[in-house]
């Protein structure tokens, strides 16, 4: 009897000592927490404290992701400025004379003119001025095949084709009050078949601001007769073109041209237009009256008829870009 209480005190002395340190390890819940947090849950004062997640993203997709230093750089594309639109020249043509304006590099852009037959003071109400009568129509095509330089295709419904091009030679800045371009060309009649009268010049422009716009077209044009039979001293026409283009709305503006005949084959009167157009985004609208429904370099330099003639025209140009 003596022997098992014996045993038994040292059963219960041993579970004395066995519970206490028990009871200082970790639960298993907490066995693998962090060593940066406390056992009562709180994390220690100078432990950093990271934000929550933002409402509606993953955990992970918080933090932003470090870009790898040895990633090449994304490559910038550099700002093309003849994509800006150009408030002061907001067209490549003014009526039937042609601007500085610089079609961007792989741009193009499209022109229709139309020019009524019938004149002004031999129309009135009962054919709307000449509208019900035919008309001068011509579709043009120019593409920016370098930065400042352009080509364009030109074809009228009276069969004549004009193939042209143009180059910014200086462009308008603090140093350089005037922009200048080279302007080359070459028409031929029945779809380019017959009776080619090659073009070439300058234009001169010059911006007042956002506002208006100024220009003068020193052109020489061969082949400006158009019967080389007719006994005439000159067979070419040497014109000095003059225009003005004012904005006098946010996007309305008054243009003036006129091509006077300085030397050489001059027929005819002195072409003049004058018109009112109206910008809408890349499309343009001109209402024009001019004394003359030519819209190529050779017909311009063999001026109107004989006559105070005035005709109702309109140009539609679209910018593609």
């Amino acid at each position: 009897m003596t022997c098992i209480r014996t045993r038994i005190a040292c059963i219960l002395i041993a579970l004395a000592f066995a519970i206490p340190a028990r009871a200082a390890d970790p639960p298993p819940s907490q066995a693998g927490q962090s060593p940066g947090v406390a056992d009562n849950g709180e994390r220690p004062k100078d432990a950093k404290k990271e934000p929550p997640p933002p409402a509606g993203k993953p955990a992970d997709a918080a933090a932003p992701a470090t870009p790898d230093a040895g990633a090449p750089a994304a490559a910038v594309q550099p700002d093309d400025p003849d994509l800006d639109v150009n408030l002061a020249q907001p067209d490549f043509m003014l009526s039937a004379l042609p601007t500085t304006l610089r079609l961007p590099r792989n741009r193009m852009a499209f022109r229709l003119t139309h020019r009524f037959n019938q004149p002004l003071e031999d129309s009135g109400i009962d054919d709307l001025w000449g509208m019900d009568s035919g008309a001068l129509i011509g579709f043009e095509f120019r593409f920016g095949v370098i930065p400042g330089g352009q080509v364009g295709f030109y074809r009228t419904s009276d069969r004549t084709i004009e193939l042209f091009s143009q180059y910014d030679v200086f462009k308008q800045s603090a140093k350089m009050p005037v922009g200048i371009a080279a302007f080359g060309g070459v028409e031929g009649t029945d779809n380019f078949t017959d009776k080619y009268s090659p073009t070439i010049g300058a234009i001169v422009s010059r911006e007042f601001g956002t506002r208006a716009a100024a220009y003068t077209h020193p052109f020489w044009v061969n082949n400006t007769n158009p019967d080389p039979s007719e006994l005439v001293d000159h067979n070419s026409t040497m014109m000095l073109g003059f225009g003005v283009r004012v904005r006098v709305f946010s996007a309305t503006y008054l243009v003036v041209e006129a091509a006077p005949r300085l030397s050489g084959y001059a027929p005819g009167t002195t072409h003049v237009s004058f018109g009112i157009e109206q910008r809408a985004g890349g499309h343009l609208f001109q209402l024009t009256f001019a004394n003359n429904q030519g819209t190529t370099p050779a017909n311009v330099a063999r001026g109107g008829p004989s006559g105070n003639n005035w005709y109702l025209g309109f140009n539609l140009a679209r910018k593609f870009f």
